[in-house]
Parts: C-alpha cells; sequence; structure tokens
C-alpha cells in the first residue's frame, strides 16, 4: 500500500476557505432569522441547515482533492453524496436546541458537540470515498476535537447566549461568527489530515487526465454556483423579511395610534396588548398579559352573546360586534371589536387578534338620543292621560285627535279629522276672540286661554287651552298642536261662586289656578316641581327637592291608602283621586290628583309625574253644604219628635206626681221618683230638639261673661270632688263683655265642663281658663283624659255620634251650635291619653 502523494493546489483551498465562509454566514443568517420571524421558519431551518452542511463538506472535499487531484478520477460518487447528507444532517440537529425561548450551556455544548461531529463525519466518508485507508493518531485526534468544539462553542455563545448580543449588534457579530466557524472548519480539516495516515487501497492513476481536470474544476464551479444561489436567495429572504418586518412595524404604529389591539393563544389567554388597550382599559401589561377577557367583563352582555362570538371565530370566522367593557377603575366603555381568527394548514385557530375602537362617546349619544326620545314618549303618554290633545294643519283642518278629545266632544274619530273647530263652536265667544286667537297663532306665537265647546249630543264643556304653532324653515306654522284640561267642574264652580260670592276678586283668585306639576324618582324622591306647587305648599324649591311627599303629609289619609296609591303606580298604572295636604306654616289643602308613572324598556317604573288641581274651595264647599244638609235632617227631625213626644210627656210627668200624694209606700214612692227622673231625662233631650228646631236666632245681651263662667265652675266643683278631678279656674281679668244669650251658654260651659269630668273616670285635673287677644275672648275647658283619636275628632258635632257609652251625640251639636249663633267658633284640640281641650272663641265688647 502506498501512501497518497500528488501536487498540491493552494487556490483551491482559498476557494475551499471561501465557500466555506460563505456557507457558515448564510446558515448562520437563516437560522437567526427563524427566532424573528413568525413564517417560513421551516424554509429558512432547511436552507440555513443545507447551506452549513455543505459548506463543511466543501472544505474537506476541496482539500483533499487540493492535496492529490490524481484521486478524483477513483472518487465514489454514492459516498460523497451520503457525507453531504450526513453534514446537512448534523447542522440541522446542531441548531435545533438553540430555537428556545431560553438558551442554556448545555444547549451551546449539544450544538458544538453536532457540528464537531459533522466535521469528523465529512472528513472520514471523504477519504474512504476516495478508496484511501487510515491510520489515526488518536491523541492527536482529541486534541484536534477539542479544538474544534472548543471553537464552535465560542462562536455559538457570542452569537446566541452572550449578554452582549442585541438586534442592534447582530450585524457585526454574524460575520465574525461565520469566520470563528469557518476557521473551525478549516482547522478541522488540516488538523484531522495530520492525526490521519492516508494509505492507497489501489493502484494511483500516473499521470494528470485532462478530462478529469475539466470534471474537477466543473465540480468546483458547480458548487461555486451553488453557494452563491444559497447566499443570494439568503440575502432575498432576508431582504424581504426585513421589508416585512418593516411594514409589520408601521402597520403596528398606525395600529396603535388609533385602534385598540389584543392577541389571544387558542384557549383565549391575552399574549400581547399594545398601549391603546393599556389606555383604555387602565390596565398595564403586566397586569392582563397571561389573562383571559373576562377580566373586562362589564356583566352587561348575556352568556349567549359570548357562546355565539366564541362558537363564530373557533369556526374559523371573523366576528364583529359591540361590546361594552370595565375598566380597572370600575368605569365602563364600548368598543367596536373585530376579532380574526388565524389557522394552521388544518384550518384549525393558533390564535386571535382583536382590533377595537373605542365608540363610547358615539354609544353615550345614542343612549342620551333613546332617553330624550322615551322621555318625549313618556310625557305624551302622560298628557294623553289628563290632557285634550288635537293636531291641524296651517289651515285648520284637524289631522290628529287623541281619545281623551273624542270622549269629551262626543265625535269619533272619524267624524273629527278632515274637519276644523268650528265643528265644537258652541257660540259662547265672539268672533273677535277667535280673530286674536288665530292672529297670534298665525304670527308664531303661542296663544292660551278658556274656550267653551259644545259636544255632539249638545252640552257644553270647558277646556284650558294652549296652541302651540309648529314652523317652518321659512319662520310660518305648518301645524298647529292644541293642549286642553277639561275645566268643566271649574267653570261650573266659578258660576255658582259667582252667583252666592260678591268678592269677585277672591273668585278669580280662587279659580285662576293652573296645575301643579311635580316629578319624582322611582323612590319617591321629588326631583323637580313647578311655581304653583312652591306657592300653594309655601316651600321654597330648594326646601322641597331631594325630600318625598311625606313633607305634605297631613295625617288625614289612612296608610292604606297609600298603600294603595303605591300599588297602584308601582304596577304601571295611572292613579287618580283627591288627596288633603299640609302647606309649610301648616295649613290645609286639597288637590284632585292624577299621577302618571313613567316606565323603563322592562315595565318598571322609573319616574313618577303628579299633575294637581287645587280644589281646597271646592272641599271647603262640599263641607258646609253636608254640614248644613245634616243640620237641616236634624232639624227636621228635631221637629217632628219634639211635637210628638213633649204632650205625652207632660201627661206623664203629671199623673206620675199625682200619684206621689197619695203613695205611702216607700218602695212603690221611690220607684214612681224613678219614672219622674227619667221623664225629666227625656224631656232634657226633647228640649236639645228644639234648639235644633228653632229657626230664629238667639236675643243676645252684652254681659260679662266672667260671672256666668264662675257661677257655673262653682256648680260642678261638688261633682268634680266626688270623681276625684282637681277643677281650677284661671281668670285674670273680671269684667269681660261680650254679646250673649247667658242661659244658652251656660247650657255649652256645662256641657263641656262635665264631658271633661267624665273623661277622667279615675281621676285628674281640669282647668278652666280665659285670655283676651285681638279683640276676641278665649275660653279654654283642659282636662288629662283619655283623650280623642285624630280620626273621631273631625266628627265631634255630627248629630248621634258621641264618644260615651250612654251618650247620644246632641249635647255638642247643640252647643256647636249655640257658640255658631253667638258669631264664635270652636276648637278641639286632643291627643289619646294627654287629654283634651275645647277652644270657645267669641268676640269680646271693648271695656
Amino acid at each position: 500500500m502506498d501512501t497518497v502523494s500528488g501536487d498540491f493546489h493552494p487556490f483551491l483551498i482559498v476557494i475551499a476557505i471561501g465557500l466555506t465562509i460563505m456557507a457558515s454566514y448564510t446558515g448562520l443568517d437563516m437560522f437567526t432569522l427563524i427566532k424573528n420571524s413568525k413564517k417560513n421558519k421551516r424554509l429558512l431551518y432547511l436552507g440555513g441547515s443545507l447551506s452549513m452542511g455543505v459548506g463543511i463538506w466543501v472544505m474537506n472535499f476541496v482539500g483533499l482533492i487540493a492535496a492529490d487531484i490524481n484521486r478524483f478520477s477513483s472518487y465514489q460518487i454514492p459516498l460523497t453524496i451520503l457525507s453531504i447528507f450526513i453534514g446537512i444532517a448534523f447542522s440541522g440537529m446542531a441548531f435545533i436546541p438553540l430555537f428556545g425561548k431560553e438558551i442554556r450551556s448545555f444547549h451551546l455544548f449539544i450544538g458544538s458537540l453536532f457540528l464537531t461531529t459533522a466535521v469528523f463525519a465529512i472528513h472520514i466518508i471523504s477519504i474512504y470515498a476516495m478508496n484511501l485507508t487510515i491510520e489515526f493518531n488518536v491523541p492527536l485526534y482529541v486534541f484536534s476535537g477539542l479544538l474544534i468544539f472548543g471553537s464552535f462553542l465560542f462562536s455559538l455563545w457570542i452569537l446566541f447566549s452572550s449578554k452582549t448580543y442585541s438586534k442592534g449588534s447582530q450585524t457585526w457579530l454574524k460575520p465574525i461568527s461565520a469566520l470563528i466557524i469557518s476557521v473551525a472548519i478549516a482547522e478541522g480539516h488540516f488538523l484531522l489530515k495530520r492525526a490521519s495516515t492516508i494509505i492507497s487501497s489501489n493502484n494511483t492513476v500516473n499521470g494528470l487526465i485532462n478530462e478529469d481536470t475539466f470534471l474537477i474544476y466543473l465540480v468546483l464551479f458547480v458548487t461555486v454556483l451553488i453557494i452563491s444561489g444559497l447566499i443570494a436567495s439568503s440575502t432575498l429572504i432576508s431582504k424581504q423579511l426585513a421589508e416585512s418586518d418593516t411594514n409589520l412595524k408601521d402597520i403596528k404604529a398606525a395600529l396603535d395610534a388609533s385602534t385598540i389591539v389584543a392577541i389571544t393563544d387558542p384557549a383565549g389567554t391575552i399574549v400581547f396588548v399594545n398601549e391603546k388597550f393599556e389606555e383604555i382599559s387602565k390596565y398595564s401589561k403586566e397586569e392582563i398579559i397571561g389573562k383571559n377577557h373576562r377580566l373586562l367583563n362589564s356583566g352587561y352582555h348575556s352568556k349567549e352573546f359570548f357562546q355565539e362570538l366564541w362558537s363564530t371565530i373557533q369556526s374559523g370566522k371573523k366576528w364583529r360586534g359591540e361590546i361594552r367593557n370595565k375598566a380597572k377603575d370600575g368605569s365602563n366603555y364600548w368598543v367596536d371589536t373585530t376579532i380574526v381568527p388565524f389557522l394552521d394548514k388544518k384550518g384549525k385557530p393558533i390564535q386571535y387578534i382583536a382590533i377595537r375602537s373605542d365608540i363610547t362617546n358615539r354609544k353615550n349619544a345614542e343612549k342620551a338620543l333613546l332617553e330624550s326620545i322615551k322621555e318625549t314618549r313618556d310625557i305624551t303618554f302622560a298628557l294623553d292621560q289628563s290632557s285634550i290633545i288635537a293636531i291641524t294643519d296651517e289651515k285648520g283642518k284637524i289631522t290628529s285627535v287623541n281619545e281623551k278629545f273624542c270622549e269629551i266632544s262626543k265625535y269619533s274619530r272619524e267624524e273629527l279629522l278632515g274637519e276644523d273647530h268650528r265643528i265644537l263652536n258652541s257660540g259662547y265667544h265672539s268672533k273677535g276672540f277667535f280673530k286674536d286667537l288665530w292672529q297670534t297663532i298665525g304670527q308664531g306665537g303661542v296663544w292660551k286661554g278658556e274656550i267653551c265647546n259644545r259636544a255632539k249630543d249638545g252640552s257644553r264643556y270647558w277646556v284650558d287651552t294652549t296652541i302651540v304653532p309648529f314652523l317652518n324653515e321659512k319662520g310660518k306654522p305648518y301645524q298647529y298642536v292644541a293642549i286642553r284640561t277639561d275645566i268643566s267642574d271649574r267653570k261650573r264652580a266659578e258660576e255658582h261662586l259667582k252667583e252666592s260670592i260678591k268678592d269677585n276678586t277672591d273668585i278669580r283668585f280662587a279659580l285662576d289656578q293652573s296645575a301643579i306639576v311635580a316629578f319624582t324618582d322611582a323612590r319617591g324622591i321629588i326631583t323637580s316641581v313647578n311655581d304653583k306647587l312652591c306657592e300653594i305648599s309655601k316651600y321654597s324649591r330648594e326646601e322641597i327637592i331631594g325630600k318625598d311627599h311625606s313633607i305634605l303629609n297631613s295625617g288625614h289619609h289612612s296608610k292604606l291608602f297609600f298603600k294603595d296609591l303605591w300599588k297602584t303606580i308601582g304596577e304601571g298604572k295611572v292613579w287618580k283621586g283627591e288627596i288633603r295636604n299640609k302647606a309649610k306654616d301648616g295649613t290645609y289643602y286639597w288637590v284632585d290628583t292624577t299621577i302618571v308613572p313613567f316606565l323603563n324598556e322592562n315595565g318598571k317604573p322609573y319616574q313618577y309625574v303628579a299633575i294637581r288641581n287645587d280644589i281646597t274651595e271646592r272641599k271647603k264647599t262640599e263641607d258646609v253644604l253636608h254640614r248644613q244638609d245634616k243640620l237641616a235632617a236634624v232639624g227636621q227631625l228635631a221637629a217632628g219628635v219634639a211635637h210628638e213626644i213633649r204632650n205625652p210627656l207632660t201627661s206623664m210627668k203629671g199623673y206620675a206626681e199625682f200619684l206621689t200624694l197619695d203613695e205611702q209606700d216607700p218602695e212603690r214612692l221611690e220607684f214612681i221618683n224613678i219614672i219622674l227622673d227619667e221623664i225629666e231625662r227625656v224631656n232634657t233631650i226633647v228640649e236639645d230638639f228644639m234648639v235644633l228646631a228653632k229657626p230664629k236666632m238667639v236675643e243676645l245681651e252684652e254681659k260679662n261673661v266672667v260671672p256666668v263662667i264662675k257661677n257655673v265652675v262653682s256648680l260642678l266643683e261638688f261633682e268634680a270632688r266626688k270623681k276625684h278631678v282637681k277643677l281650677s279656674l284661671d281668670c285674670p281679668n273680671e269684667i269681660i263683655q261680650i254679646e250673649c244669650d247667658e242661659n244658652r251658654l251656660k247650657q255649652v260651659f256645662l256641657n263641656f265642663i262635665k264631658n271633661g269630668i267624665e273623661a277622667m273616670p279615675n281621676g285628674g285635673e281640669l282647668y278652666v281658663k280665659t285670655m283676651i287677644h285681638d279683640n276676641n275672648v278665649q275660653i279654654s275647658i283642659q282636662d288629662t283624659g283619655v283623650g280623642i283619636p285624630k280620626e273621631k275628632l273631625k266628627q265631634l258635632g255630627e248629630p248621634f255620634y258621641t264618644t260615651k257609652k250612654n251618650g247620644n251625640g246632641l249635647g255638642l251639636m247643640v252647643s256647636f251650635k249655640i257658640i255658631e249663633n253667638h258669631h264664635g267658633k270652636v276648637f278641639v284640640e286632643s291627643e289619646p291619653n294627654k287629654g283634651t281641650t275645647f277652644n270657645i272663641l267669641l268676640p269680646a265688647k271693648p271695656a
């Protein structure tokens, strides 16, 4: 066996080293691009493995040819191809550990080991491909291997693990690493060649064969073309990726400036958000990355909403819609959202990109508009419940009417539409009245007034009318809306009062009142009132807003009354009724009330409007008429009963007294006296009836009332002591002159003081006081008895109503009538378990 011999060709070594450097740089460039690219990773990996493997092979192949070019003719092509594939495979395996997120030392060791193995494998296989045998120098082999391994390790460390490595320094680190790797490959070739004794296994071919030399150069030329192509393709890919990165950066910058961007993995976990996302959500990237979008759930949307969303994007389709999210500070914001799924080759989503636009201002504007429209509808509904509405065109032809209009006019809607308001003309108003009306609204002004109309059945009714013109762009009316309130009852009351009361100023003041309006929220808290409510309640707007209507509670109505009221309006129904309220100064007033609930989209009231009309005067009139009716009925009854009973009573009393003259039996005499007492009691009741039945007024004389009071007190002192009642008189004035019927007045004092004593069955104190103020004498009779409940106080003085077991109710009624005939008044104050005070107010004469 002969050792390998032949001519050495240094230029081939230079070419080999150059090709190795280019191939190494190309391979490293592709491998580093894999970490920064989301696409073409497989293509880049194959290209990098191919470049690095071919670079190692070229150095060994050309190096062996350069040492003995005559051996090329015996080169075995299959083993050559095998060495190329082994070099590519080991090069590819060397860089797999370097693609992880975190590169540790053992990753660098594994990569360097595979590259060293590639160099050894290609060198040994290439020698066998030339039909040569090898004798190894083991120590030198080991040293060569360690040196090659160290060179590769250092190169990979500075490129993939060094802290100085960054995107900015990548441009100069890659050439240095490629140069170190190329030196390591070349160094490996020469060291391994020196560590191996190569012995020829065949006869060497003597002399150079021109054809073989040509073939060698041809192969070298092709190799150069291949490596150049790899470099060109690497450069092209690098340029395209750089352009792609630039475009992506520009797109990202544009998105960051205008939209909210988030990227999630297939499970919905957030892996990226931009600054706009942080700004609108109030969360930092550290707080939100790793979480899912439930962190922003405002609770506004249903589960079905999100189920449909996920069903859409998981099927690979885009989803678009509007979502209300909640920021970290608890505030809500709206976003117009587009979610795009990114799919793998199997059509399964690998990530989702959500691109959002802030539409909070638009949604708030929409909400405000909807609320405005709804409030308009609610006000229209409230007006329909309480007012009469008609719309006409510019010529006065009726184009629309509500049900209230049809109800009061007795015409159907079909009969009214197309007609003008002359169909309702009652003839009450003059032509000048309507001329003034049309002149006002024809000029675009609002007209207000009271009109008497005639219904279809010929009956008349009054309406308080406001006519509002709607103007076109030229300022001319194109239609009119007439809003009316039925004031027929008020007008009838006005006519009645005009006949009975001369004070026209007071009548006009009482009748010339418009509606009293108040708005409350769902809980009944007052949110708005008009001037009329402030005027009638005596409260300022600041004092009443923020309160509920209990501030006006007079105590007249029961809890059940208001419970029924709230139940009705709480169910979304309109409530109508009459309520007695109490003003700030303690006075009471009555209002005819309509309460209309405004409903939200769920059919629940969110506010109420109360429209009231003052009916205090009407209620007073009703009370007077009611009392007069009762007194008239009692008077008629008294007249009949008194005449029918008095004559039999006289006969019964006479015969009973006659029987006492001859009766000797004490027991029978006692029975007769009982009969006489009962007859006397019946006679007293008859006398009370006669007082009520008397049609004429009592005759009054000027008297000093003080002796009358003292006389009554002294008469009842003994009876008071028997019932353990302390009777006190406080009369600072010795002379108080009044015009009175002394006997009738004494009857009143006796009745009130006796009632006070009877109200204290277990004893107590009774005070009788007199005082003078404003030319009136006030006589107060105050006890410390059981008192009278509020609901019973207003019935005192009614015929046959009494709080005593054995009373008939006529005593107080007669007493009230006597004081009324003396031009006085009686005020009763009482509180259960604290006593009762009867205050008698009589006009006093100057001393």
